[in-house]
């Protein structure tokens, strides 16, 4: 996965604009006076990649966040295409949002190398963990994680750890991460220096920002927003359909769609359950002497589901970096 690489904002009643980075040029905006409420974008690609994916988001009025357009409401050059011009999508409002496009409406054109574009830290893109295994990181509102599940075998003291892979095969850790008990997570520094394992609360916090942040996410979609969109055949095609590790399994309505590049992924319980179909990620906050709470992300749902687990079990990771 590689960061946005090109990007700009336009009124959708404006006919010329310049692009910020001098990459897209967007030479006309229009929605169709036919009745079927489709909005064309005519822009210019250049960059030094050989082909792009293009991605729309989109402020409706006086709001200022911008929220993700699914991909599924574009057509036409939405990627992968090469750099040139005259390209074009066309943009389908009312699937999502038939009561609130309008001539002032403004949208934010970005394309990325990878269709799962992201948002990296500025400061931190990378981070290596104790076993020098290198995650690239996703910043969603004010937290830096990491946007992939942890896969060390080794602590702050270089001290070897208990990582459980997924039936035992070496290869599901390289594609969903490892497995750690409770203790392990707790007991251990296995988060990289100045990160950190996440508390329920923390967990909150990224999807209340999200739900509160962009007027399409709710409680009951947000974690379609996180998922990873690697999944048996995927509604978005493209890259995202895929029967080859890792992804999500198949479903027709709770697919995911990345659009944070949170990119979480199935990686099933150390039990050697649910590998492809639920993802659990342990939190450091103990619910009583035996248990503790953790998140998970199922493909039947598009939650992000808070529940509480025996510490002996094996989740996956995630490590936030400290404020």
């Amino acid at each position: 996965m590689k960061k946005p690489l090109l990007t700009t904002v336009f009124f959708l009643a404006a006919m010329f604009c310049f692009a910020q980075s001098g990459s897209i040029n967007v030479t006309s905006v229009q929605q169709r006076n036919d009745g079927s409420g489709l909005v064309d974008v005519y822009f210019n690609l250049s960059g030094p990649a050989d082909f792009y994916f293009i991605k729309l988001r989109a402020s409706f009025g006086a709001e200022t966040s911008y929220f993700p357009v699914d991909q599924y409401t574009l057509s036409g050059d939405s990627g992968p295409t090469t750099p040139g011009n005259n390209k074009h999508i066309v943009w389908d409002p009312t699937h999502e949002h038939p009561n609130r496009y309008s001539p002032q409406t403004m949208l934010m054109l970005i394309a990325y190398i990878n269709i799962e574009g992201f948002n990296p830290c500025p400061d931190t893109p990378t981070v290596a963990d104790f076993d020098g295994n290198t995650y690239v990181t996703v910043l969603i509102g004010d937290q830096c994680w990491m946007a992939s599940n942890l896969n060390t075998t080794r602590d702050a003291n270089g001290n070897s750890i208990i990582r459980h892979c997924y039936d035992n095969h070496e290869d599901n850790c390289e594609f969903y991460g490892g497995l750690y008990s409770w203790s392990t997570v707790i007991n251990n520094s296995v988060c990289p220096a100045g990160w950190h394992v996440p508390s329920d609360a923390e967990w909150t916090q990224l999807t209340t920002y999200l739900i509160d942040t962009y007027v399409d996410i709710n409680s009951s979609n947000v974690g379609n927003k996180l998922k990873s969109c690697r999944q048996v055949d995927s509604p978005l095609g493209d890259d995202c359909s895929t029967s080859e590790h890792p992804r999500w399994n198949s479903h027709s309505t709770h697919y995911g769609t990345n659009d944070f590049g949170f990119s979480a992924l199935p990686g099933g319980k150390g039990s050697f359950g649910d590998l492809g179909s639920i993802g659990y990620w342990w939190s450091t906050t103990q619910f009583t002497s035996t248990d503790a709470w953790y998140r998970n992300m199922n493909s039947n749902g598009g939650a992000v589901y808070s529940n509480r687990s025996s510490k002996n079990r094996f989740y996956s990771v995630r490590c936030l970096r400290d404020n």
